[in-house]
């Protein structure tokens, strides 16, 4: 007589029960995590980062500065993005991501320290949960009192500096060159586990990079501009006048420079569409041009523009003033033409001529709604 068997049941070869125990033991184990993945900067001062990194790998560790005399142990995300409001930072939401992703890095996690773009110190596995000790990082500031005081415990396995020409192969994204935590991926990116010598799972697949036919030519040009030492900040507007042109813009009728402060606008029919703040800085991103972007919000609120977007014209930062009450609420992402993802695409589409000359009146009230149940939100919590 045949037996019932429950749904998603193993039948095990007839009088072999360890092969029938083994299959439900392994039908039920949970998957093994991947190890996560991010690089950290040894340092904010400028032309310490060999020192600083000297610190990080004779000490076995990482580290991050902000809240110096505060011991973060136990205390959740919100109780320390309080905390760093409070202290007003110039630099406050680079503080709250880096902390955040700090945080988020588990024992197993790989971590680099990173040069910028140009290459890796090093590679590492960390070992511990949060730590806390004041003056434990050496950051190579003149300021006897600047150290960063929260650590991780890493076992380095990769010491010998490494340029990222060597690393990363054509087609791959590098790492992101700023921030003091820069992005944590879900798995090791390829060139890491090239260097490591890791086999990836069959079912991790390469980021592939973008190279859309309408902007090829913008692509090679900004590649062409890094590749040049002395240039000014005109060779970035004339970049950023062609990523325009692409998107189907006219050059003079739509694309105005310098007009008053502003470095770029585009109008249609008479009226401004957006304002472009271009910096001659390579290194630019939402987390360390906080001048730029305030820069660009005192003239968008001068001339009552909406979109706001500071670029030097391979990144480009893009806000919509109507999304949120801060600059911070407002961003709605960026992206870098050089190492363009598929997900880039709908932020670029929303550029084009179509689309900013007819928005999508339902958008800008969701977005006002939004603004004001998060302002009605913080206001409960403070009560």
């Amino acid at each position: 007589m045949r037996k019932n068997r429950t749904p998603g049941s193993v039948r095990g070869p007839p009088g072999n029960w360890r092969s029938y125990r083994d299959a439900y033991i392994a039908r039920d184990a949970p998957k093994e995590r991947m190890p996560q993945f991010t690089t950290i900067s040894p340092t904010h001062i400028a032309g310490q980062k060999p020192y600083a990194w000297e610190r990080f790998r004779d000490g076995r560790y990482v580290a991050i500065g902000w809240l110096n005399d505060v011991d973060l142990t136990g205390k959740p995300m919100d109780e320390i993005t309080d905390l760093i409001r409070r202290q007003e930072y110039d630099n406050e939401a680079a503080a709250i991501q880096s902390f955040d992703r700090f945080l988020s890095l588990k024992p197993g996690d790989y971590v680099a320290v990173n040069n910028a773009n140009h290459g890796l110190f090093g590679v590492g596995i960390i070992e511990s949960g949060y730590k806390f000790q004041l003056r434990k990082h050496d950051c190579g500031s003149d300021d006897a009192e600047e150290f960063y005081p929260h650590y991780r415990d890493v076992k380095w396995v990769k010491t010998v500096y490494m340029p990222c020409s060597s690393l990363v192969s054509e087609g791959e994204t590098p790492w992101q060159p700023y921030g003091t935590v820069g992005k944590v991926y879900p798995e090791l990116p390829p060139y890491v586990a090239r260097l490591l010598g890791i086999s990836l799972p069959a079912g991790v697949k390469e980021i592939a990079i973008l190279r859309p036919p309408d902007l090829k030519l913008v692509i090679e040009a900004v590649e062409i501009l890094r590749k040049e030492r002395d240039h000014k900040e005109r060779a970035h507007e004339s970049l950023v006048e062609d990523f325009f042109v692409a998107l189907g813009y006219h050059k003079h009728k739509d694309i105005k420079y310098r007009q008053g402060r502003v470095d770029i606008k585009i109008e249609t029919a008479g009226q401004t569409l957006l304002i472009a703040e271009v910096k001659a800085v390579w290194d630019l991103s939402f987390y360390n041009s906080i001048g730029a972007i305030k820069q660009a919000y005192n003239y968008a609120h001068d001339q009552g523009v909406r979109y706001v977007i500071v670029t030097n014209g391979d990144t480009y930062i893009l806000f919509d003033r109507l999304k949120g009450l801060s600059w911070e609420s407002n961003l709605l992402g960026e992206f870098q033409l050089t190492a363009l993802q598929q997900e880039d695409r709908a932020l670029i589409d929303r550029l084009r001529p179509a689309r900013m000359s007819f928005p999508d009146p339902g958008e800008a009230l969701r977005h006002l709604a939004e603004s004001f149940t998060g302002r009605a939100s913080s206001g409960t919590s403070q009560g």
